[in-house]
């Protein structure tokens, strides 16, 4: 099928989910995608783009490509989705994340019903726990799917040893709550502990980096291929988040960590995580509990679950999931 993709901020190296879907759907669909606004941290591989900066930009790229079906990402933009699907006279799909929808209450997500319950949505992909609450909103069954993260885990998957380094990654925004991750370093000076920031914050929080001693490596930034090579320089993955905020989603990094064959330990902000980690993973509540934890091997029994259980979030076995909305 011709897939018209419109996303926000592609490509942006925080937002790599959008590209391992992308990826997954060219093997079987001619996609073309849309880019509202530019990328604020861009990665060098990849896909070629039309930038819109004006209706009438997306109207034309919709007169030339003539979709489908229309695809994209993150509840608030469903009113464009169903904009240029009403336009196409096709149908769109969404995936949603987590910051845009635990940022709403039941009233704010009943904002976007009416676009939801329209004969041009076929439906919308999330997590779990985050079905739950759409549910709870009103939403449909029939237009709510149960999704995990959409990781391509033959990329990460690799069971040899690990080198010994802790390792936590993403973008350097608050919820990610990074000096938390400073601190335990600071705390455990005889372990190695390296960080590879995404733009943002990056350079407040090296300089908290360097006023506490230098106790985190700073990669510098890393493109999404030669991931795989860091993970495997590392044996354990540590992944904060801000306890108040509790907006962290279900990383990806998680799920690739588990395929290169490193332990988990994530900041215990919401119930449904220990869902997400399965039986390969811990959650610690602060840095003292987190260093109890890194202060023991990490149990090779689940280092060895963690090499199935990732598998959940493997886009190659879910994207089905969204292409049978566009065949119904």
């Amino acid at each position: 099928m011709r897939v018209l993709a419109i996303f926000k901020h592609y490509p942006t190296l925080s937002q790599t989910y959008k590209e391992n879907e992308l990826r997954a759907l060219l093997a079987g669909h001619e996609v073309r995608i849309a880019s509202i606004g530019g990328s604020k941290a861009m990665y060098r591989h990849h896909l070629p783009y039309d930038m819109i900066e004006q209706p009438s930009d997306l109207d034309r790229i919709v007169a030339e490509f003539q979709p489908e079906v229309i695809h994209g990402h993150y509840l608030h933009q469903i009113d464009i989705l169903h904009e240029a699907a009403e336009k196409a006279n096709v149908r769109f799909t969404l995936r949603t994340h987590s910051f845009d929808v635990l940022g709403l209450d039941d009233d704010g997500l009943r904002r976007w019903l009416p676009f939801v319950t329209s004969s041009h949505c076929a439906g919308i992909l999330a997590f779990p726990f985050l079905a739950e609450r759409l549910l709870k909103a009103g939403y449909p069954e029939d237009k709510v799917i149960e999704d995990w993260p959409v990781v391509p885990i033959d990329r990460f998957y690799d069971t040899s040893p690990n080198q010994e380094g802790i390792l936590n990654m993403g973008a350097c925004i608050p919820k990610k709550n990074m000096p938390a991750y400073l601190a335990l370093a600071k705390s455990m000076p005889e372990r190695r502990f390296s960080l590879c920031p995404i733009g943002f914050n990056t350079e407040r929080l090296q300089d908290l980096n360097r006023r506490m001693g230098s106790p985190v490596n700073f990669h510098a930034t890393v493109e999404p291929e030669a991931m795989p090579a860091v993970y495997k320089q590392h044996d354990w993955l540590v992944y904060t988040a801000d306890r108040q905020l509790a907006s962290v989603g279900w990383p990806m990094a998680i799920a690739e960590a588990q395929a290169a064959g490193l332990g988990v330990l994530m900041q215990n902000i919401r119930p449904d995580l220990r869902q997400f980690i399965g039986p390969a993973g811990f959650l610690f509540d602060d840095i003292h509990d987190a260093k109890r934890i890194l202060s023991q091997p990490y149990p090779q029994e689940m280092r060895e679950a963690g090499f199935e259980h990732c598998r959940k979030s493997d886009i190659q076995r879910n994207i089905g999931k969204l292409t049978s909305l566009w065949m119904d």
